[in-house]
């Protein structure tokens, strides 16, 4: 009998997270090597072991921010990686079927599986109509540099304070080398999944990803060539099917209130979970390989209800983290920071309209507004699992590289619902068929207003070591 966990929900409150290491990496590479070949989509979240001096990073000049980043690159390392992978069930195959093996047929309505009618909210029997269900599998892999890297104190404190395991990583981390790849006799198992994934041709999806990218292709797949356009370069013809940043579409499409990622995660989740219990688009998860032994269980359902006397940390609120940590006295919560968010959203919308009273009634507001109302308003819709829960864990979500690529490629399938003009069944995942031209290839540039596109100059080659690499995956001729 299937567990609640390997059916499709809109509702989920906790999300398996299959823990990799040198142990068991025998076990589960065949299945990770196939989850990346069967997705539509990779979701890839690094935890670093430092970031350097900040100024430089966010240097006003974005060619000499690159090169500031590829310095941290090359003397910090990846210490875990998480990738998750996602299976849009609802892509049409040549011959009408769905991946999952359902039909989709043409009614006066919208289109829906098995050729239900429907009325633009929902079938006529009053089932969900639109929905875009995802199979997920999700890994966290503890990684360990073979070659001498900085550890930042800054770093160190956060990630224990998240539970990160440092003894487990130095006995039981996977060992790769940075750079070029070495003599083929050398086997380098992390820089083969990597290798692996760009020979799926898979678009990618990551939460403030420049770093990330840079990290990924120094550690992982050669060494980074010295000017910002040969890297975007290779970049483009690594990923063609696009490379997203959910950090993007939540400042710039979105608009959320934060763009930290467990804000972004917990808003949309509170949203999707709102569009189901009303019968407006959403999406559903499937979650896969929850009964091995090396899965661990992150919690995502409610926390416990705070008083309302606790105030909410500013610092924490607008950027994810607080200087202070699990000492500070004020709420880290996020449910807590949602609310509280909305409630000044609220009294600011009450101020503006009592300083326009001739304006027209509620009832004239446009459906844009009454939209941003429902994605903003309180959650109501709690299931009672999550209620009844006597010992709800606390802090026992983000900051884990696998749960945090989870997250990043769950806020992803909600914006394609909430903020485009997706399909409900398109015949892949190209850009061109998912109509994400507006999205896709555009990175999140921190202290700019305005991102980074992705997208090969006439003037950029590509780099040589990007060139070797692409004929050893025997992705191009020579």
């Amino acid at each position: 009998m299937a567990s609640s966990e390997d059916k499709l929900s809109a509702d989920f409150t906790r999300v398996p997270v299959i823990d990799v290491h040198k142990d068991n990496l025998n076990v589960h590479l065949p299945g990770l090597l196939k989850a990346i070949e069967e997705s539509s989509f990779v979701a890839i979240d690094c935890e670093l072991s430092g970031l350097g001096d900040r100024k430089k990073l966010n240097a006003a000049s974005i060619d000499e921010r690159y090169l500031n980043t590829c310095l941290v690159a090359k003397t910090r390392s990846i210490i875990a990686l998480g990738l998750s992978t996602f299976v849009l069930e609802n892509i049409q195959t040549d011959n009408g079927e769905n991946i999952n093996g359902s039909r989709t047929e043409k009614s006066n309505g919208a289109e829906t599986e098995n050729g239900d009618k429907t009325n633009g909210r929902g079938t006529e029997d009053g089932s969900p109509a639109k929905s875009w269900n995802y199979r997920v599998c999700t890994y966290n892999i503890m990684m360990l540099c073979g070659e001498d890297y900085i550890v930042e104190p800054g770093a160190l404190k956060f990630l224990v304070e998240h539970g990160f395991d440092f003894r487990k990583q130095y006995s039981q981390g996977i060992q790769y080398l940075r750079g070029n790849d070495r003599e083929e006799g050398d086997k380098q198992p992390l820089r083969d999944i990597f290798s692996h994934l760009v020979k799926a041709r898979k678009a990618i999806v990551l939460h403030n990803g420049l770093i990330d990218l840079i990290f990924l292709y120094h550690n992982l797949y050669a060494a980074l060539p010295d000017k910002l356009g040969t890297f975007i370069s290779d970049i483009t013809e690594m990923f063609p099917q696009g490379v997203y940043d959910t950090k993007y579409i939540a400042d710039y499409v979105s608009r959320t209130q934060a763009s930290f990622l467990e804000f972004v995660f917990r808003k949309e989740q509170r949203i999707n979970r709102e569009k189901y219990t009303k019968n407006r688009p959403h999406v559903k998860i499937r979650f896969e390989a929850v009964k091995s032994k090396d899965v661990d269980w992150r919690y995502c359902g409610s926390e416990k209800e705070l008083s309302d006397g606790v105030e909410v940390c500013f610092n924490y609120a607008h950027h994810g983290h607080c200087p202070k940590g699990n000492q500070c006295e004020q709420s880290h919560d996020i449910d807590h920071i949602i609310k509280h968010r909305n409630t000044e959203k609220d009294k600011k919308r009450a101020y503006g309209k009592r300083k326009r009273p001739n304006e027209g009634s509620a009832d004239n507001d446009t459906e844009e507004d009454s939209n941003e109302q429902e994605m903003n308003g309180e959650d109501k819709s709690d299931t009672k699992e999550d209620s009844e829960t006597e010992d709800v864990p606390v802090n026992s979500g983000g900051h884990r590289a696998g749960f945090d690529a989870f997250m990043t490629g769950f806020a992803f399938t909600t914006f394609l619902v909430h903020q485009t003009q997706i399909p409900l069944h398109p015949t892949s995942f190209e850009p061109s068929s998912l109509r994400t031209e507006a999205i896709v290839n555009r990175i999140y540039l921190v202290c700019k207003d305005f991102p980074m596109l992705l997208n090969k100059s006439a003037f950029a080659k590509s780099s040589l070591e990007h060139f070797n690499k692409m004929k050893r995956l025997k992705l191009i001729c020579d």
